[in-house]
């Protein structure tokens, strides 16, 4: 049953009323009808904000790290629009002078593109709805783009031709151009924080997995039939190093990622929570361990968020 919602207009500014609270926001009443279409009226508020938060946090350090090698006009594709929040903080970069984006989520990609009208997001060029066939064979010619991001993306690809889809990023990257692969969670991690939340969930062939997120979330996932759980688009069995990075006889790349301020250094940046400050001497000794076995020290972190560079 869907949540009764009230949207209030108040000029600079729209008001969602739900479930006994009041969330201000930015966006139109439009943009927010569409939202609650698709993600329901309990959890629109949550996206209120993350072009502000999730684009900081994630792009930041890749646009000050460009900027330090004198990026200028950029040509940009974005895998994923989704809400369009990182389209939005993508076109605010100066360095970004035409952006692309797409998604196999036609709701979010009616939603990208109103946002893109309303806001007057000039250097979005355009916001496509590709399905997965079309993702396994993008539709940009050979080095079209000189920067691709995307976040939180390998993990839900379809694991069946996850490797062609990946690789089609790195097809449409020009020599030299880079490639942030971020906020993914990183299936050797022993816990899976991303969806299931239970340890070594991801490791297990999917019929024990399930009967074992059945059994440990009961709540969440007690009335989830099998189907449902292995379904395209579900981030459960989360991604490897391996599958972020271009595949045997594709395009060569150099790895940036400590370099630009990600990976282990954006792990000691981003630690908030009391429990993850305790822990940093562990990660940082475990990833000591892997740089000296010649290893990325990304393979310590329960997340990646990788930057490559493409070789000419």
């Amino acid at each position: 049953m869907t949540q009764p919602f009230r949207i209030v207009d108040l000029g600079d500014r729209r008001v969602l009323e739900t479930g006994g609270r009041a969330y201000p926001t930015r966006y139109s009443a439009r943009v927010i009808r569409l939202l609650v279409d698709r993600k329901g009226a309990h959890r629109a508020p949550l996206y209120f904000d993350f072009k502000d938060t999730r684009g900081p946090l994630f792009l930041g350090p890749l646009f000050a790290y460009l900027r330090t090698r004198g990026a200028r006009g950029l040509r940009v594709l974005e895998v994923g629009c989704s809400f369009g929040h990182m389209t939005e903080y993508l076109a605010e970069q100066p360095e970004a002078a035409v952006i692309s984006t797409f998604d196999t989520d036609a709701a979010f990609v009616e939603l990208t593109r109103a946002k893109v009208e309303e806001l007057d997001l000039g250097a979005v060029r355009e916001v496509r709805h590709l399905d997965q066939a079309a993702t396994c064979r993008l539709p940009w010619a050979d080095g079209a783009f000189d920067l691709v991001v995307a976040v939180g993306i390998v993990e839900h690809l379809p694991v069946r031709h996850r490797r062609r889809q990946v690789d089609e990023w790195y097809r449409v990257l020009a020599p030299g151009g880079h490639i942030a692969v971020l906020d993914t969670p990183n299936r050797w991690f022993p816990l899976e924080t991303h969806s299931v939340g239970l340890p070594l969930v991801q490791w297990l062939p999917a019929p024990l997995a399930w009967r074992y997120a059945r059994a440990g979330r009961p709540a969440r996932y007690g009335a989830v039939g099998f189907a449902e759980f292995v379904a395209d688009g579900t981030g459960w069995r989360n991604a490897t190093l391996g599958e972020c990075r271009p595949g045997p006889g594709a395009a060569a790349v150099v790895d940036v990622t400590e370099e630009a301020g990600y990976g282990l250094a954006f792990f000691r940046a981003t630690a908030r929570s009391r429990t993850r400050r305790a822990v940093l001497p562990a990660f940082g000794a475990v990833a000591t361990l892997l740089r000296a076995v010649g290893r990325p020290p990304s393979l310590a972190l329960p997340y990646l968020n990788l930057l490559f560079r493409k070789t000419p």
